[in-house]
């Protein structure tokens, strides 16, 4: 069977969420008994996130552009510069000096 799509599972169209007294109307592609509302799925995701927002904490950090240097703080483990306007001049420098190194080594043509 390759390259052919399978059909997806279904679980009967017209289902009700099992909770008394919620009307929500189960898609057919839900294996659940419930409704997303009341699986729980969407309490744990929650939780899940709070305690990895609790887990980060802060670091101090130098600014990646060189012509800044300036110590910050920051809780994200990614963050490289301690601004915008840092970040953004860091990418303008690095476009500058490919655009520089890009012409250097283009081969003057001299008519002859």
């Amino acid at each position: 069977m390759t390259g052919a799509m399978l059909k997806p599972r279904t679980y009967g169209v017209g289902r009700i969420c099992a909770v008394e007294g919620c009307g929500t109307r189960l898609s057919a592609y839900n294996p659940s008994d419930v409704c997303a509302l009341h699986g729980g799925a969407w309490q744990e995701e929650r939780h899940h996130g709070a305690r990895k927002a609790a887990q980060r904490e802060e670091m101090a950090r130098r600014c990646a552009f060189d012509l800044c240097g300036r110590e910050f703080t920051t809780t994200n483990p990614a963050r490289k510069y301690c601004s915008d306007a840092c970040r953004m001049r860091a990418f303008q420098a690095r476009v500058m000096e490919a655009r520089r190194a890009q012409i250097e080594a283009t081969p003057i043509r001299r008519a002859s």
